[in-house]
Protein backbone atom coordinates (compact mmCIF):
# COMPACT_ATOMS: atom_id res chain seq x y z
CA UNK A 1 0.00 0.00 0.00
CA UNK A 2 1.82 3.39 -1.05
CA UNK A 3 2.26 5.89 2.01
CA UNK A 4 -0.54 8.49 2.47
CA UNK A 5 -0.31 11.63 0.99
CA UNK A 6 0.48 15.39 3.21
CA UNK A 7 2.33 18.34 3.37
CA UNK A 8 5.59 16.08 4.25
CA UNK A 9 4.73 12.82 2.30
CA UNK A 10 6.48 9.28 2.69
CA UNK A 11 7.91 7.48 -0.20
CA UNK A 12 8.41 3.75 -0.47
CA UNK A 13 11.96 3.28 -0.97
CA UNK A 14 14.41 0.66 -1.22
CA UNK A 15 17.24 2.91 -0.45
CA UNK A 16 20.02 5.20 -1.77
CA UNK A 17 23.21 5.73 -2.77
CA UNK A 18 24.83 8.98 -1.40
CA UNK A 19 27.26 8.74 -4.56
CA UNK A 20 26.90 6.93 -7.48
CA UNK A 21 29.05 7.36 -10.81
CA UNK A 22 27.28 4.72 -12.81
CA UNK A 23 23.67 5.53 -13.07
CA UNK A 24 23.76 8.86 -15.03
CA UNK A 25 26.36 9.19 -18.05
CA UNK A 26 29.31 11.13 -17.09
CA UNK A 27 27.90 12.70 -13.79
CA UNK A 28 28.32 11.87 -10.18
CA UNK A 29 24.78 10.97 -9.15
CA UNK A 30 22.95 10.64 -5.67
CA UNK A 31 20.87 7.68 -6.46
CA UNK A 32 17.59 7.13 -5.08
CA UNK A 33 15.82 3.78 -5.29
CA UNK A 34 12.31 3.80 -5.30
CA UNK A 35 9.94 -0.25 -4.27
CA UNK A 36 7.27 -1.32 -6.77
CA UNK A 37 6.82 -2.01 -10.02
CA UNK A 38 4.17 -2.77 -12.85
CA UNK A 39 6.35 -4.86 -14.84
CA UNK A 40 7.45 -8.31 -14.10
CA UNK A 41 10.57 -8.66 -16.31
CA UNK A 42 12.48 -12.14 -15.61
CA UNK A 43 15.81 -10.91 -15.51
CA UNK A 44 15.00 -8.26 -13.06
CA UNK A 45 17.88 -7.24 -10.87
CA UNK A 46 15.40 -5.84 -8.15
CA UNK A 47 13.18 -8.28 -7.78
CA UNK A 48 12.18 -7.54 -4.06
CA UNK A 49 12.69 -4.23 -4.50
CA UNK A 50 9.70 -4.30 -7.10
CA UNK A 51 7.55 -5.96 -5.25
CA UNK A 52 7.86 -3.95 -2.32
CA UNK A 53 9.16 -6.73 -0.01
CA UNK A 54 12.23 -4.20 0.56
CA UNK A 55 11.17 -1.28 1.57
CA UNK A 56 10.29 1.28 4.31
CA UNK A 57 8.39 4.55 4.41
CA UNK A 58 10.89 7.61 4.41
CA UNK A 59 9.38 11.08 4.49
CA UNK A 60 10.61 13.99 1.61
CA UNK A 61 12.00 15.62 4.15
CA UNK A 62 14.15 13.16 5.45
CA UNK A 63 15.27 12.34 2.01
CA UNK A 64 15.65 16.40 0.89
CA UNK A 65 18.01 17.17 4.06
CA UNK A 66 20.01 13.53 3.36
CA UNK A 67 20.56 15.13 -0.46
CA UNK A 68 21.75 18.62 1.17
CA UNK A 69 24.17 16.62 2.94
CA UNK A 70 25.58 14.52 -0.30
CA UNK A 71 25.63 17.75 -2.52
CA UNK A 72 29.16 18.55 -2.04
CA UNK A 73 30.00 15.49 -4.02
CA UNK A 74 27.37 15.32 -6.86
CA UNK A 75 26.60 16.51 -10.15
CA UNK A 76 22.62 15.76 -10.11
CA UNK A 77 19.77 14.15 -7.99
CA UNK A 78 18.86 10.60 -9.83
CA UNK A 79 15.62 8.54 -9.15
CA UNK A 80 15.27 5.14 -10.24
CA UNK A 81 13.34 2.11 -9.16
CA UNK A 82 11.11 0.25 -9.57
CA UNK A 83 9.39 2.19 -11.43
CA UNK A 84 9.40 5.74 -9.46
CA UNK A 85 6.41 7.03 -11.39
CA UNK A 86 4.00 4.80 -9.59
CA UNK A 87 4.64 7.69 -6.80
CA UNK A 88 3.81 10.50 -8.68
CA UNK A 89 2.85 12.67 -6.24
CA UNK A 90 5.10 12.59 -3.48
CA UNK A 91 8.06 11.91 -6.35
CA UNK A 92 7.21 15.29 -7.34
CA UNK A 93 6.88 17.34 -4.83
CA UNK A 94 10.42 15.40 -3.46
CA UNK A 95 11.94 16.66 -7.35
CA UNK A 96 10.50 20.19 -6.34
CA UNK A 97 11.65 20.52 -2.85
CA UNK A 98 15.79 19.15 -4.33
CA UNK A 99 15.23 21.50 -7.15
CA UNK A 100 14.76 24.44 -4.59
CA UNK A 101 16.40 23.58 -1.94
CA UNK A 102 20.16 22.76 -3.52
CA UNK A 103 19.47 24.07 -7.40
CA UNK A 104 20.75 20.14 -8.63
CA UNK A 105 19.84 18.96 -12.14
CA UNK A 106 17.03 16.47 -11.77
CA UNK A 107 17.30 12.46 -13.22
CA UNK A 108 14.49 9.80 -13.74
CA UNK A 109 15.04 6.24 -14.81
CA UNK A 110 11.77 4.75 -15.75
CA UNK A 111 9.70 1.96 -17.74
CA UNK A 112 8.02 4.79 -19.56
CA UNK A 113 4.78 3.17 -18.92
CA UNK A 114 3.59 6.31 -17.89
CA UNK A 115 3.57 9.05 -20.08
CA UNK A 116 1.06 11.05 -18.05
CA UNK A 117 3.52 11.22 -15.22
CA UNK A 118 5.87 12.08 -17.79
CA UNK A 119 3.98 14.68 -18.72
CA UNK A 120 3.94 16.38 -14.79
CA UNK A 121 7.72 15.65 -14.28
CA UNK A 122 9.69 16.04 -17.31
CA UNK A 123 10.18 20.05 -17.10
CA UNK A 124 11.51 19.74 -13.69
CA UNK A 125 14.09 17.21 -15.35
CA UNK A 126 17.52 17.45 -16.62
CA UNK A 127 17.94 14.01 -17.75
CA UNK A 128 15.14 11.10 -18.39
CA UNK A 129 16.33 7.13 -18.76
CA UNK A 130 13.93 5.34 -20.70
CA UNK A 131 14.43 1.32 -20.36
CA UNK A 132 13.44 0.37 -23.63
CA UNK A 133 13.01 -3.43 -22.99
CA UNK A 134 12.32 -5.01 -26.21
CA UNK A 135 11.34 -3.46 -29.74
CA UNK A 136 8.20 -1.36 -29.55
CA UNK A 137 7.18 -2.84 -32.67
CA UNK A 138 7.24 -6.43 -31.58
CA UNK A 139 4.49 -7.06 -28.35
CA UNK A 140 5.06 -10.85 -28.21
CA UNK A 141 8.62 -10.15 -27.13
CA UNK A 142 7.97 -7.04 -24.91
CA UNK A 143 5.71 -9.57 -23.19
CA UNK A 144 8.12 -11.96 -22.85
CA UNK A 145 11.02 -9.58 -21.89
CA UNK A 146 8.56 -7.41 -19.06
CA UNK A 147 6.65 -10.84 -17.99
CA UNK A 148 3.62 -9.26 -18.93
CA UNK A 149 0.65 -10.74 -21.43
CA UNK A 150 0.54 -9.87 -24.90
CA UNK A 151 -2.49 -8.48 -24.53
CA UNK A 152 -1.23 -6.12 -22.07
CA UNK A 153 1.95 -5.57 -24.05
CA UNK A 154 0.06 -4.19 -27.04
CA UNK A 155 -1.25 -1.39 -25.13
CA UNK A 156 1.71 -0.78 -23.25
CA UNK A 157 3.79 -0.61 -26.21
CA UNK A 158 1.91 2.41 -27.01
CA UNK A 159 2.41 4.17 -23.85
CA UNK A 160 6.01 3.63 -24.38
CA UNK A 161 6.20 5.41 -27.53
CA UNK A 162 4.02 8.20 -25.76
CA UNK A 163 6.43 8.96 -23.06
CA UNK A 164 9.66 8.93 -25.50
CA UNK A 165 7.64 11.81 -27.25
CA UNK A 166 7.24 13.41 -23.94
CA UNK A 167 10.79 13.02 -22.54
CA UNK A 168 12.08 13.85 -25.76
CA UNK A 169 11.36 17.54 -23.91
CA UNK A 170 13.91 16.92 -21.58
CA UNK A 171 17.03 18.41 -21.98
CA UNK A 172 18.70 15.00 -22.23
CA UNK A 173 16.74 11.62 -22.98
CA UNK A 174 18.76 8.53 -22.68
CA UNK A 175 17.34 5.36 -24.10
CA UNK A 176 18.35 2.15 -23.21
CA UNK A 177 17.92 -1.94 -24.03
CA UNK A 178 19.71 -4.63 -22.11
CA UNK A 179 20.80 -7.19 -24.22
CA UNK A 180 19.20 -10.79 -22.02
CA UNK A 181 20.91 -13.75 -23.42
CA UNK A 182 18.05 -15.99 -24.95
CA UNK A 183 15.71 -13.19 -24.53
CA UNK A 184 16.93 -9.97 -26.00
CA UNK A 185 19.51 -9.86 -28.67
CA UNK A 186 21.46 -7.48 -30.45
CA UNK A 187 19.11 -7.80 -33.31
CA UNK A 188 16.25 -6.98 -31.26
CA UNK A 189 18.25 -3.33 -29.48
CA UNK A 190 18.98 -2.57 -33.20
CA UNK A 191 15.27 -2.85 -33.59
CA UNK A 192 14.55 -0.95 -30.58
CA UNK A 193 16.86 1.66 -31.56
CA UNK A 194 15.67 2.05 -35.26
CA UNK A 195 12.09 2.43 -34.16
CA UNK A 196 12.77 5.06 -32.12
CA UNK A 197 15.57 6.67 -34.37
CA UNK A 198 13.06 9.97 -35.22
CA UNK A 199 13.42 11.15 -31.56
CA UNK A 200 17.25 12.21 -32.72
CA UNK A 201 15.77 14.91 -34.60
CA UNK A 202 14.06 16.64 -31.22
CA UNK A 203 16.70 18.79 -30.98
CA UNK A 204 17.73 18.08 -27.57
CA UNK A 205 20.73 15.16 -26.42
CA UNK A 206 19.59 11.85 -26.80
CA UNK A 207 21.85 8.96 -26.63
CA UNK A 208 20.92 5.44 -26.52
CA UNK A 209 22.95 3.13 -24.73
CA UNK A 210 23.14 -1.00 -24.72
CA UNK A 211 23.27 -2.41 -21.56
CA UNK A 212 25.29 -6.01 -20.50
CA UNK A 213 22.67 -8.26 -18.15
CA UNK A 214 24.47 -8.84 -15.17
CA UNK A 215 22.86 -11.95 -13.05
CA UNK A 216 22.99 -9.76 -9.17
CA UNK A 217 22.27 -10.78 -6.58
CA UNK A 218 18.45 -10.20 -6.70
CA UNK A 219 17.89 -11.97 -9.73
CA UNK A 220 15.77 -14.43 -9.26
CA UNK A 221 14.53 -17.45 -11.24
CA UNK A 222 15.84 -19.21 -14.19
CA UNK A 223 18.53 -15.88 -14.86
CA UNK A 224 19.66 -15.86 -11.57
CA UNK A 225 21.83 -19.17 -13.26
CA UNK A 226 22.51 -17.49 -16.23
CA UNK A 227 25.70 -15.70 -16.90
CA UNK A 228 26.35 -12.59 -17.73
CA UNK A 229 25.89 -10.87 -21.35
CA UNK A 230 29.51 -11.45 -23.15
CA UNK A 231 31.04 -7.47 -22.72
CA UNK A 232 32.74 -7.75 -26.57
CA UNK A 233 28.87 -8.57 -27.53
CA UNK A 234 27.40 -5.33 -26.13
CA UNK A 235 30.29 -2.73 -27.15
CA UNK A 236 29.65 -4.73 -30.89
CA UNK A 237 26.43 -4.15 -30.44
CA UNK A 238 26.15 -0.60 -29.36
CA UNK A 239 28.99 0.01 -32.41
CA UNK A 240 26.51 -1.97 -34.91
CA UNK A 241 23.77 1.01 -33.65
CA UNK A 242 25.94 3.83 -34.38
CA UNK A 243 27.23 2.87 -37.39
CA UNK A 244 23.95 2.04 -39.28
CA UNK A 245 21.26 4.79 -37.56
CA UNK A 246 21.26 8.56 -36.62
CA UNK A 247 22.10 8.62 -33.17
CA UNK A 248 24.81 10.75 -32.72
CA UNK A 249 25.85 9.34 -29.52
CA UNK A 250 25.97 5.85 -28.76
CA UNK A 251 27.23 4.21 -25.21
CA UNK A 252 27.26 0.39 -23.94
CA UNK A 253 27.57 -0.27 -20.15
CA UNK A 254 29.05 -2.82 -18.82
CA UNK A 255 30.74 -3.84 -15.75
CA UNK A 256 34.13 -4.39 -16.84
CA UNK A 257 34.71 -1.28 -18.83
CA UNK A 258 31.73 1.05 -17.01
CA UNK A 259 29.90 3.32 -19.57
CA UNK A 260 31.89 4.06 -22.38
CA UNK A 261 30.71 5.70 -25.82
CA UNK A 262 31.25 4.61 -29.38
CA UNK A 263 34.26 6.27 -31.03
CA UNK A 264 34.14 7.29 -34.58
CA UNK A 265 36.11 4.31 -36.94
CA UNK A 266 38.51 6.07 -38.82
CA UNK A 267 37.04 4.75 -42.08
CA UNK A 268 34.00 7.09 -40.39
CA UNK A 269 33.04 10.51 -40.62
CA UNK A 270 31.96 12.78 -37.25
CA UNK A 271 28.24 11.46 -37.80
CA UNK A 272 29.11 7.94 -37.62
CA UNK A 273 28.51 6.92 -41.30
CA UNK A 274 30.45 5.47 -43.62
CA UNK A 275 32.30 8.13 -46.13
Amino acid sequence: MLPSTSEDPELLVGGWKEVSLVDVLEKASFTLWLALCNLKCPWCSNTNLAKGITARAVKVSEIVETVKGAKPFIDVFHVTGGEPTLQLKPLELLFRRVSEETGLPLSLDTNGTMPEALEELVPLLYHVAIDVKAPLGDSALYAKATGISEQLARRLVVRVRKSVEVAAEAPFLELRTTLVPDLVSCEDAVKAAAELEWVVEKGGRVVYVVQQFIPYEGVRGDYAKRKATPSEEVKACAERIYSRLRYKEVYYRTLEEGAKPVRPHPAFHGSGRPI
